[in-house]
């Protein structure tokens, strides 16, 4: 059933036929104005016809089979022929198109934009276990995604001729990245590595620490456990400006905000793990004769280590999102991401600050799944990777 022919891919045939009209008003409504100028606008674009009419041709015939090459190749078609259509809609844009016949290009691009759009939700769906049905239903879609968004994203902003001033095309912010990434690196590496990565080690090592001496100490656990959860709710645009007059306003005032956002959760997380113990484990171990020191080793350390690893992927987000914000309120050398922010925020170049917004957003993911691998290694036995093995 998942590979018969005839299963109809309904948004991918609509599109394909948006797209196909377009194809042809553009020309229609070149030859029907009464100068020849929308015409010679038009044939700025000539050369994107023939590929994008036999693209248009290939996903026609395609949408009527279900098997998951069909599926991919639909897919690879409305993302290819949608940055044609694009790269076409622009050259006569840049040619002086007159409004009448936009509606054309239009058409075509996001009627291609449809016909993947038909491909990604089928392929989300596709059935299947062995590993390449996987990876297209769980790899590819997330992949093309983001390539989906961009492509509606620069289409907007080029069609409809936003100004850089009121915001970018992914285009502006992609010359930002490649002139000026030596910058943006530098930026890249005051932020993380300097602030972020140093407060955090800082903080997890010190709540660690904290937290096995509380899971241990009932006097810690009633008088400091309630407080650290309480403050550690305190939100950091109120401490940034305190540590910013204490420290001063160079990098350790924002070393220290990562420090604080770190230690609060690896200590509640620590206790929690050492601490919740399944009563039936705890009872083979002491029918063992298991001392104190065997029962810490075998059984509450492996048991905390999940909530360790927990504390650990949430602090990385919390860290680089509140290192970047004490930039923005901590006022000093314009140097580091939240300072690149805030400045090109406030003089109109969004186009830097979508570039340094992209370097913050990959040094967060990366660090994420560096711990994520970590995780997988120490913990290859926990639960949340079963239906991953």
């Amino acid at each position: 059933m998942a590979n018969g022919p005839l299963k109809i891919n309904v948004g991918s045939l609509l599109g394909a036929i948006v797209a196909a009209i377009g194809l042809f008003l553009p020309w229609a409504q070149a030859a029907g104005a009464e100068t020849g100028s929308t015409l010679a606008q038009v044939e700025a674009a000539a050369w994107a016809w023939p590929p994008l009419l036999a693209l248009t041709g290939g996903a026609l015939l395609t949408v009527w089979w279900r098997s998951r090459w069909a599926t991919s190749l639909l897919l690879v078609i409305g993302l290819g022929s949608a940055l044609v259509a694009l790269v076409a809609f622009e050259r006569a844009l840049g040619a002086g198109l007159d409004e009448a016949a936009r509606g054309g290009f239009w058409m075509a691009f996001l009627g291609h934009l449809l016909v993947a759009a038909g491909g990604i939700g089928r392929l989300s769906t596709l059935p299947g276990a062995d590993r390449m049905s996987h990876i297209l239903r769980d790899v590819v879609p997330p992949l093309t995604v983001p390539a989906f968004f961009f492509l509606i994203w620069e289409g907007v902003v080029e069609g409809l001729r936003i100004p850089l001033a009121f915001f970018p095309s992914v285009t502006d912010v992609a010359l930002v990245i490649t002139s000026a990434y030596g910058t943006l690196l530098e930026d890249t590496y005051k932020t993380f590595v300097q602030e972020v990565l140093f407060g955090y080690a800082v903080g997890v090592a010190i709540g660690l620490i904290v937290g096995v001496l509380t899971a241990f100490s009932v006097f810690l656990q009633r008088g400091f456990l309630p407080l650290a959860t309480a403050f550690g709710a305190v939100p950091v645009v109120a401490l940034a400006p305190v540590l910013g007059r204490a420290l001063g306003v160079t990098w350790e005032s924002k070393a220290a905000v990562a420090v604080i956002v770190s230690f609060f959760p690896m200590v509640i997380n620590v206790v929690q793990g050492l601490t919740t113990l399944d009563p039936l484990k705890m009872d083979l171990m002491r029918s063992y004769a298991a001392n104190r020191g065997q029962i810490l080793r075998k059984l509450r350390f492996p048991n905390a280590l999940p909530y360790v690893f927990s504390a650990l992927k949430i602090t990385s987000i919390i860290s680089l999102i509140s290192v970047i914000v004490a930039e923005f309120l901590i006022p000093g050398a314009p140097e580091g991401l939240g300072q690149r922010i805030s400045l090109t925020a406030r003089g109109g170049r969004f186009d830097v600050t979508l570039a340094a917004v992209v370097f913050a957003s990959a040094v967060g993911i990366l660090f994420y799944y560096a711990i994520v691998l970590l995780e997988r290694k120490v913990i290859p036995w926990h639960s949340s990777f079963a239906d991953e093995d």
